[in-house]
C-alpha cells in the first residue's frame, strides 16, 4: 500500500488514526443500578456491576482525567515519539521546529471538529441501537441523557484531550518513519513478497487472478470509491471510540490503535516495499482505467517518492512527509479488522458493516495494486495482536455496558 494510498491528509495514519482513579465521584450506567458508596460519595452501578466486589470499573472518567500517572498508551506514545525523534535525528534527517508545526498544526486545527463529530456518533450510534432494540423513545431519551451527564464531567474532556494528544505523537512518528524509508533502507523487497505470494496461492499470483475476475464489473469502480474513503473510515472511528462514556474502553482501543500503527513502520523499515502496481504496473491496467481514485493517488504519492528518493544524494526540497509508499503490511486491511475486533466485543451492531468493510478493503488493496495479498494477511495478524494486547494491558470491563 501506501498506507495513504494517494490521500495526503495530514493527520490520520490515517491521519489518521482511539482506544482507550480511585473514583469517589458520580457514574451512571443509563440512569439504572444500585447506588454504591465510595470513598464517601455514590455512584450508580447496574444492579449486576454491583455484586462483583471492589469495583475497577468505578474509575469514573473524571478521576481518569484528573490522573496524573500517565497511562500504557501515554506511555507508549511518547516513548516511540522520543525515540522515533532521536533515532531519525540520528540519522541525518532534520526534524526541526518547523517539521514539528507542519505536522501537528492540522491536529490542532481538526481538534475541535473530531471531538464533535464523535459526540455527534455516539448519538447517533445510541439513539438508533435503542429504537432498533423495541425500547421506544422514553428508552432512547434516557439513554442519551445518561450519556450526556457522563461526558460533562471535566474529567471526560481532560482524557478526550490525553488521548488526543497521544494520537497525534504517533501519528507524527507514522509519518516521518514511513517517508524516510527510502532514505533509511534502499533495498526493496517487491521480488521477494511477489514469489511469496505465489508460493502461498498453489502458483497463482493473487493480483493477477483477481484482476482478472474483478476486469469489467461493477466491482471495479465500488472498491476504488471505498477504498479512496479510508481515512474518513479511520478518523470516524477513532473519533467515535474517544467519546466513548466508559474511559477504560476509550484508553484500550487508542492502545491498540497505537500498537498496530508502531508495529506497521517498524515493517516498513525493516522489509522495505513498494507494492506491485509500482513494480509491475502491466499487470493492473485492465483495472486501473476504472479506478481514477487509486490512480490518482498512486501517481501524486509516486512523485513525493521520487523526492524523497533523490535526497539519497542531495538536499531534500518540497517533499510531503504524509505521502509515503510502503506495502508491507497494509495498515488499511489491518486497522479495519481491528475495528471488527472491538465493534464485534462491545458494538455488535457495527459488526457486519466492519466485517464486510473489511473484506472489500483487502480485495481493494490487492486488485488496485496498492497491495501483495501477504500484505494483508500480515495486516490481519498485528491487528488481532495489538487488539489482545490492548486488552491485557488496558483490560475493558466485560460486563458493563459502553
Amino acid at each position: 500500500m501506501s498506507e495513504e494510498e494517494g490521500r495526503p491528509a495530514a493527520g490520520t495514519p490515517a491521519l489518521a488514526q482511539s482506544s482507550e482513579g480511585e473514583a469517589a465521584l458520580t457514574q451512571s450506567r443509563d440512569g439504572e443500578g444500585a447506588k454504591v458508596s465510595v470513598a464517601g460519595g455514590s455512584r450508580t452501578e447496574s444492579s449486576g456491576d454491583a455484586q462483583q466486589g471492589p469495583l475497577r470499573r468505578g474509575r469514573s472518567a473524571r478521576a481518569d482525567g484528573l490522573r496524573a500517572r500517565l497511562f500504557p498508551y501515554e506511555l507508549v506514545a511518547v516513548g516511540l515519539f522520543c525515540g522515533a525523534f532521536v533515532g531519525l535525528r540520528s540519522a541525518g534527517l532534520r526534524l526541526d521546529w518547523t517539521a514539528a508545526v507542519y505536522t501537528f498544526r492540522p491536529f490542532v486545527r481538526e481538534a475541535p471538529k473530531l471531538l464533535l463529530l464523535g459526540i455527534a456518533l455516539q448519538l447517533g450510534y445510541r439513539l438508533v441501537v435503542r429504537l432498533a432494540g423495541g425500547g421506544g423513545v422514553p428508552a432512547s431519551i434516557a439513554a442519551l441523557r445518561a450519556y450526556l451527564a457522563e461526558i460533562v464531567r471535566p474529567g471526560w474532556w481532560l482524557l478526550w484531550l490525553r488521548l488526543y494528544v497521544a494520537y497525534a505523537l504517533v501519528n507524527y512518528v507514522y509519518f516521518w518513519v514511513k517517508v524516510s524509508v527510502p532514505l533509511l533502507h534502499g533495498r526493496l523487497f517487491d521480488p521477494a513478497l511477489w514469489r511469496i505470494d505465489r508460493a502461498l496461492h498453489l502458483g497463482l499470483s493473487p493480483n493477477v487472478l483477481m484482476v482478472e475476475l474483478f476486469a469489467g464489473t461493477p466491482l471495479v469502480g465500488l472498491l476504488d470509491r471505498w477504498y479512496a474513503i479510508y481515512i474518513l473510515t479511520v478518523m470516524w472511528t477513532i473519533a467515535f471510540y474517544a467519546c466513548e462514556r466508559r474511559s477504560d474502553l476509550r484508553r484500550s482501543f487508542l492502545l491498540s490503535c497505537i500498537l498496530l500503527w508502531i508495529a506497521g513502520p517498524a515493517l516498513y523499515l525493516s522489509l522495505p516495499a513498494l507494492g506491485p502496481v509500482y513494480t509491475d504496473p502491466e499487470v493492473f491496467e485492465e483495472v486501473l482505467v476504472d479506478m481514477p481514485r487509486a490512480v490518482g493517488g498512486q501517481e501524486v504519492l509516486w512523485e513525493n517518492y521520487q523526492k524523497v528518493v533523490a535526497g539519497r544524494t542531495g538536499p531534500l526540497r518540497a517533499f510531503n512527509p504524509t505521502r509515503g509508499i510502503a506495502a508491507l503490511p497494509s495498515l488499511h486491511v489491518g486497522a479495519h479488522f481491528l475495528f471488527l475486533l472491538w465493534a464485534r466485543r462491545f458494538h455488535r451492531p457495527l459488526y457486519a458493516f466492519w466485517a464486510l468493510g473489511t473484506l472489500l478493503t483487502f480485495f481493494g488493496s490487492v486488485v488496485s495494486g496498492w497491495h501483495y495479498a501477504i500484505d494483508g494477511y500480515l495486516g490481519i495478524l498485528l491487528g488481532l495482536v495489538a487488539y489482545l494486547v490492548a486488552r491485557r494491558l488496558e483490560p475493558v470491563e466485560e460486563s458493563a455496558t459502553p
